[in-house]
């Protein structure tokens, strides 16, 4: 694991400057890269991966839509086009209900919906994000592809936009895929 800290770098274009091209590198050397999505604190201490007790604010609501049963392998482009017709309706039943328009991902193997708070605002309570992930998902999950109920936590890592996707064993049917912002 590589951590970056602020306090490092002469700026904060310095460090994202750093980052992506670490990033980029680790990719194209085979590895897979994550980032932590919410405010961590400022004196994180250094060890592994950021905790949950290291998220000072929740900025970021993920709602991760992917393919059902195994995922060890990537999905076929109609798995990935089905998680795609999914989240637009998980969109579209937010926004009735007045959430803002979120910040749309494709994951490699499905498709992320990114809902950005006020990090001024109170978003810690793990137990609402549960309920709340665990509501959609019995609303909208089928036997095809559904709501991931397992990234409600605040130190909840995501791919790094940009970089390739590898899960388990790639062929012709089931490439590995760019993660991308849309």
């Amino acid at each position: 694991n590589i951590n970056y800290y602020i306090n490092k770098y002469a700026s904060l274009d310095r460090l994202k400057g750093h980052f992506e091209h670490e990033a980029l590198c680790l990719n194209q050397a085979g590895y897979n890269v994550y980032t932590v999505m919410n405010l961590i604190r400022d004196d994180l201490p250094i060890r592994k991966a950021v905790q949950d007790v290291d998220i000072v604010a929740r900025t970021t609501l993920l709602i991760d839509i992917d393919r059902v049963g195994d995922t060890n392998n990537p999905a076929t482009d109609l798995e990935v086009a089905a998680a795609f017709r999914l989240a637009e309706e998980v969109e579209a039943y937010l926004a009735s209900m007045g959430f803002p328009k979120p910040f749309w991902v494709h994951s490699g193997n499905g498709a992320h919906l990114y809902y950005k708070f006020d990090p001024a605002i109170e978003q810690k309570s793990t137990a609402g994000f549960d309920l709340f992930l665990k509501a959609l998902a019995k609303r909208f999950n089928n036997d095809v592809v559904g709501v991931d109920t397992t990234v409600h936590n605040p130190s909840r890592i995501t791919k790094v936009i940009g970089t390739l996707a590898r899960k388990g064993v790639e062929s012709a049917d089931r490439p590995f895929r760019v993660a991308r912002l849309l």
